[in-house]
């Protein structure tokens, strides 16, 4: 399948409805997931970590507070990335004792990519993607596009403009089927695509007057969470 172009892939009327209305305090830097914390104390431990969580209950805006550091400090790239899965994945492990292993087996260079990405990630999406992703393959073993670009996000510090916004199976799903991104799999994904969707999404922002690009990618999220999933033959771009 051909690369739907861009022009053709459109915020629905719903969501320009809801996003007009949300407060975006609440909307975005209040969002709090409840982590777990003490599974992250001991498997963090178990792996020579120390436990950096923000706490029990982490919100966006605590993760935000981590991104300066992380852009400049390998150990901080670290506690950037343990919150952000902490986040991600809520009280549910996702294969998160196996990403920590693997950063374990060589700590210094997987902190230093971490911050390298980091850095990147406020300026040139798809370079930032593609250090973690490098040939369609995962840097860091486990740590597919879904949770790094989780990450990538996070690196912005909640800068309204950062292009790099998360994308999940929810966020991909909501593109596909309800603003016509036909060719977007639900994983997967090639840093050509993601480049695509940090275009889409500030292209979005400015069409709509939106003031934030993450609430968009917050409304997708929600969106495919109640969207059917059904097989798809889409390229990855």
């Amino acid at each position: 399948m051909a690369a739907t172009p861009l022009t053709e892939v459109r915020l629905p009327e719903q969501a320009l409805s809801e996003l007009s209305g949300i407060n975006e305090n609440q909307w975005i830097r209040d969002h709090a997931i409840s982590v777990g914390r003490p599974w992250w104390t001991q498997t963090l431990a178990e792996h020579g970590f120390d436990d950096t969580l923000t706490g029990e209950t982490i919100r966006r805006a605590d993760i935000f507070a981590l991104s300066d550091a992380a852009a400049d400090d390998p150990a901080a790239a670290l506690t950037l990335l343990w919150n952000a899965l902490a986040w991600g994945s809520g009280d549910k492990r996702r294969n998160n004792k196996a990403r920590i292993a693997a950063v374990a087996a060589h700590p210094e260079a997987a902190a230093a990519l971490l911050q390298q990405a980091a850095a990147l990630s406020r300026t040139d999406p798809q370079t930032a993607y593609e250090l973690l992703y490098p040939r369609n393959r995962t840097a860091i073993a486990g740590l597919g596009p879904a949770f790094f670009t989780k990450y990538l996000y996070f690196a912005g510090g909640g800068e309204a403009h950062h292009p790099c916004a998360i994308l999940d199976e929810n966020v991909a799903l909501a593109l596909q089927k309800s603003c016509g991104w036909a060719s977007l799999p639900l994983s997967g994904w090639l840093s050509t695509a993601y480049q695509r969707y940090a275009t889409l999404l500030g292209m979005w922002t400015d069409q709509h007057h939106l003031g934030r690009r993450d609430s968009i990618e917050r409304w997708l999220f929600e969106a495919g969470k109640t969207t059917p999933r059904r097989p798809t033959s889409g390229d990855p771009s």
